[in-house]
Protein backbone atom coordinates (compact mmCIF):
# COMPACT_ATOMS: atom_id res chain seq x y z
CA UNK A 1 0.00 0.00 0.00
CA UNK A 2 1.76 3.45 -1.00
CA UNK A 3 2.31 5.74 2.24
CA UNK A 4 2.76 9.52 2.01
CA UNK A 5 5.50 11.12 4.37
CA UNK A 6 6.52 14.46 6.06
CA UNK A 7 9.75 15.16 7.59
CA UNK A 8 9.63 17.41 10.55
CA UNK A 9 12.89 18.69 11.94
CA UNK A 10 13.40 19.83 15.62
CA UNK A 11 16.22 21.88 16.09
CA UNK A 12 18.80 21.19 18.97
CA UNK A 13 17.51 22.21 22.41
CA UNK A 14 14.27 23.66 21.59
CA UNK A 15 11.82 21.00 23.43
CA UNK A 16 13.71 22.49 26.40
CA UNK A 17 11.72 25.86 26.51
CA UNK A 18 8.07 26.03 26.56
CA UNK A 19 6.80 27.82 23.15
CA UNK A 20 9.38 26.05 21.15
CA UNK A 21 8.26 23.08 22.11
CA UNK A 22 4.37 24.11 22.23
CA UNK A 23 5.57 24.75 18.50
CA UNK A 24 6.23 21.59 17.67
CA UNK A 25 3.22 20.28 19.90
CA UNK A 26 1.36 22.26 17.19
CA UNK A 27 2.40 20.62 14.01
CA UNK A 28 2.47 17.40 15.33
CA UNK A 29 -1.42 17.98 16.23
CA UNK A 30 -1.95 19.32 12.73
CA UNK A 31 -0.51 15.95 11.28
CA UNK A 32 -2.17 13.58 13.28
CA UNK A 33 -5.35 15.81 12.34
CA UNK A 34 -4.44 14.62 8.86
CA UNK A 35 -3.60 11.21 9.52
CA UNK A 36 -0.08 10.91 10.20
CA UNK A 37 2.03 9.25 12.34
CA UNK A 38 5.65 8.98 13.81
CA UNK A 39 7.52 6.26 11.94
CA UNK A 40 10.81 6.83 13.19
CA UNK A 41 13.28 9.27 14.49
CA UNK A 42 16.91 10.02 14.08
CA UNK A 43 19.27 12.21 15.00
CA UNK A 44 21.80 14.40 13.10
CA UNK A 45 24.30 16.93 14.72
CA UNK A 46 21.71 18.59 17.41
CA UNK A 47 18.71 18.49 15.54
CA UNK A 48 15.84 15.71 15.70
CA UNK A 49 14.12 14.52 12.68
CA UNK A 50 10.57 13.17 13.02
CA UNK A 51 9.09 10.93 10.47
CA UNK A 52 5.73 10.89 10.03
CA UNK A 53 3.59 8.63 7.55
CA UNK A 54 0.02 7.94 6.54
CA UNK A 55 -1.36 5.38 3.79
CA UNK A 56 -2.17 7.46 0.86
Amino acid sequence: MPRSHRVVRVQGGRLVNAEPRAEVERTLDVASAEGFDVVTSFVVDENVYLVLGRDA
